[in-house]
Parts: C-alpha cells; structure tokens; sequence
C-alpha cells in the first residue's frame, strides 16, 4: 500500500515537472526577415506553403546547387530558366559564360557583406567588395528592412567577353517589391516537410536582366521581354554575423550558397 502511494505521488511530480517545463520553455525565434513560406505570389495572396508550385517542390526535394559548381548550373538552365527555351535571339548558351557566375558572386557576397556590417559594432570598420567604401554599421536593422535598400536595388552588371551580351542581377527594392512577397529581396526559409535546410536560412530572390549589343547600329537591346527570376539560399543572418570579419562573411556565405534548381519546364 505504501509502496504504491509513493509510486503514485512520484507519477504525480514528474508529470508536474514535465508540464511545468513546457510551460516554461522559451518562445520561438522572430524572424529577422518575413518568412518564405509565409510569402505570397500572386493577386489571390496565395503563400508558397499553401499551394503546389515548383518553388515549393524543389525545396522539399532538395532540388540544390551549391554555386560552386559551376557546371551543375549551367546544366539546370534548361529547367530554371525554362521560358527561355522558344525565345528567339536568346538562349540558355547566352547564360553559359563566367559573367553569369561573377554577377551572381558580387550580388550575393555584396548582400553579406552589408548583414555582417549592420550587427558590427559602431568602433569597428568594414568595406563591402562593389564600391570598396567604409558602410554603415550598428544598424538597428537589417539590408532592405531599412535605409538604403528600401529605395535603392543591390545589383551587379558584368558583360561577356566579346563585350556583346550584359548581364544586369539584381534584389529589388523594397519599395518595389514588398518582403511580405515572394518576389521581394530576400526572406527566411520557414518550415517545408522534408527540407533539408535549416529554418532560418536566408533566401535571395534573385532578377536577372540580359542585354545584347545590336551588330549595326552598336545599341543595346533587352535579350528577353521581362527579367528572369531565381531563387539561391544563403547562410542565417546569426551565421554571416558571427564571422571574424566582412571578409570571411562573405567567403563563408558563398561557400554555402545554393541555387534551388525549381523546374519551370
């Protein structure tokens, strides 16, 4: 009888510490940026969780190239970039040149670049790679939350060899585009079932503008109607933060940065 009310009143103790733990347990993270599978894409304010689309699906299935391979992603431009496929004076060979690549380095490590400088401390110096000028820092906000980026796009412009082709990338403003949009600058992941990604992993939405040089009359003409879009994963803002100094942050983001190869086709 004894050994049965202390058996009953130990259930009762342990089952009040596990409540009172969960009662305790602290709150979840706010995001630094408005969450991509929260985002919506369309006049309808559709989010990108609550539909079937190629976004969604490439990112549950781990659809990834890291922008290292350089050769993986030219190979998937036939799927990420499937509009192009019937254009006529521009192909995915136009794509398949190293401006492609440096373009997409310079917006992606200029992005990092400014999230390190913002979270420094206002005693501290950092240069960002585009125009090589002390920026900002001890900011209370983040790139495209605040200053500069709310007005002005982060782009990079790089012509081919043959100095015929320019290839302008760029993250849209925020005053274009809002972040509450699939089709603003940047996001956090959010939660997808079956993503390998950490939660937190920022997301550029990325434009692509091309421009080819007319033979003749020596003007530039738009290579495509509208800017191609895409979409490349980046490290958290705590993990770009936490590096030594601007130029580490940039390295360590590029290393860890992945085209989602989402298949338009």
């Amino acid at each position: 009888m004894y050994a049965h009310k202390a058996l009953t009143y130990s259930t009762f103790i342990t089952s009040l510490l596990l409540s009172g733990c969960a009662f305790f347990s602290p709150p979840e993270r706010e995001p630094y940026y408005p969450l991509l599978s929260e985002a919506t894409y369309s006049s309808e304010e559709i989010a990108v969780i609550e539909s079937n689309n190629v976004l969604k699906s490439a990112i549950k299935q781990n659809a990834l190239i890291s922008l290292e391979k350089q050769n993986e992603i030219e190979t998937s431009f036939s799927k990420v970039f499937a509009e192009v496929e019937n254009s006529e004076g521009f192909s995915f060979e136009d794509l398949k040149t190293p401006s492609f690549h440096q373009a997409l380095k310079t917006v992606v490590q200029q992005f990092s670049c400014e999230v390190y400088a913002s979270q420094q401390d206002a005693n501290t110096i950092q240069l960002c790679p585009q125009n090589g000028e002390i920026v900002d820092n001890n900011l209370p906000y983040l790139p495209f939350k605040d200053g500069v980026r709310v007005i002005q796009r982060l782009a990079a412009t790089e012509l081919n060899g043959e100095g015929a082709l320019q290839l302008e990338m760029f993250l849209k403003s925020t005053h274009e585009r809002p972040l509450e949009s699939l089709w603003g600058a940047v996001h956090e992941l959010g939660r997808f079932k079956g993503s390998e990604l950490a939660v937190e992993s920022l997301v550029l939405t990325v434009n692509l503008s091309a421009y080819k040089k007319d033979a003749y009359a020596h003007a530039w003409r738009a290579a495509y109607h509208e800017p191609l879009i895409f979409f490349v994963v980046l490290p958290s803002v705590d993990e770009i933060a936490d590096q030594p100094n601007e130029i580490a942050s940039m390295a360590f983001s590029f290393n860890k940065a992945k085209l989602i190869a989402a298949d338009s086709r």
